[in-house]
């Protein structure tokens, strides 16, 4: 199995029910939004690595520490730009990448379509923290997943808001027991299930249009 962790912080549930609000607007959802990125990123960044090193303070010298972790940001593109800010705001030497994807009309596989990720010679102690607020049938996430795992990347962090169980299962099914020693999925909320569009119940609707304002009547 891989590993989840549903994050049930009393803030997290009270900005994510303001995000399922469909009274909120686009500022408020994305205000709710980068909210709980600073949340979500607390939780993630707890497991990075740190070296020992000396720092002198107005009165003595002493023991500190400094993270010795490689982060790159890696969100789906266009609804993953709205978690970015807590990652990088507490972390601001965190590397930003990119990828997008849109669905085959007829496969309804995703297909690439934009991908930019750092070189780096060595691949230790490298994580990279995935970011796509809805894991819906989890077709792109596991495409994103596969990908990094097929460059080497053995530590991968998918974040999101909510997942179906649908999507989970589907990730679960992609990877091998082997594999899934490599995967993290962190969420704030396992939903109910999917529709027969494809859409999470209850759900909060679609992450880009509200985040970006492209559902609105203007």
């Amino acid at each position: 199995m891989i590993n989840i962790k549903e994050i049930r912080h009393p803030l997290t549930l009270h900005y994510l029910t303001i995000i399922r609000d469909n009274k909120t607007n686009g500022s408020n959802f994305k205000y709710a939004l980068e909210k709980i990125s600073y949340i979500l990123a607390s939780d993630v960044y707890s497991g990075l690595s740190t070296k020992e090193r000396s720092v002198t303070t107005p009165l003595k010298k002493s023991k500190g520490f400094t993270v010795t972790s490689k982060i790159v940001l890696l969100p789906i593109l266009r609804a993953g730009l709205g978690l970015v800010q807590g990652f990088i705001d507490l972390l601001p030497t965190a590397i930003i990448s990119h990828i997008g994807l849109y669905r085959d009309e007829e496969s309804l596989k995703p297909i690439k379509y934009y991908f930019k990720f750092p070189q780096f010679k060595a691949k230790e102690n490298l994580k990279v923290i995935v970011l796509d607020p809805m894991v819906a049938t989890g077709g792109s996430s596991a495409y994103t997943i596969e990908y990094l795992l097929n460059m080497g990347i053995r530590d991968i962090n998918l974040v999101c808001l909510i997942c179906a169980p649908e999507g989970i299962k589907a990730i679960e099914k992609r990877f091998g027991t082997k594999q899934h020693k490599y995967i993290k999925i962190i969420t704030c909320s396992i939903d109910e299930k999917l529709n027969d569009k494809g859409f999470i119940l209850p759900g909060l609707g679609d992450a880009g249009d509200r985040l970006f304002g492209t559902s609105e009547i203007l």
